[in-house]
């Protein structure tokens, strides 16, 4: 498992086992600077799904390397709703 996916696992808050989640898909440039997040799996609340989606965008990631070179890649996050 790459670095970033590591780092993206434990995104969401502790105790978040029994939260209920909204699965994003987010597209990391490779700066770690969030390109586009798309809705995988709602959580069941537009509102709470809106706000995660809001969120996720405004994130910074740390830049993904594989190797020598940089990627641009998806990855998938677990984003905890209260």
């Amino acid at each position: 498992m790459a670095l970033i996916d590591k780092l993206l696992a434990r995104g969401a808050p502790s105790g978040a086992a029994q939260k209920r989640k909204t699965i994003v898909r987010v597209l990391l440039d490779d700066a770690g600077t969030v390109q586009d997040v798309v809705l995988k799996m709602s959580c069941g609340d537009p509102q709470k799904d809106a706000r995660a989606l809001e969120e996720v965008r405004a994130m910074r990631f740390p830049r993904g390397q594989i190797g020598s070179g940089t990627v641009r890649r998806w990855h998938e996050l677990a984003y905890a709703v209260d």
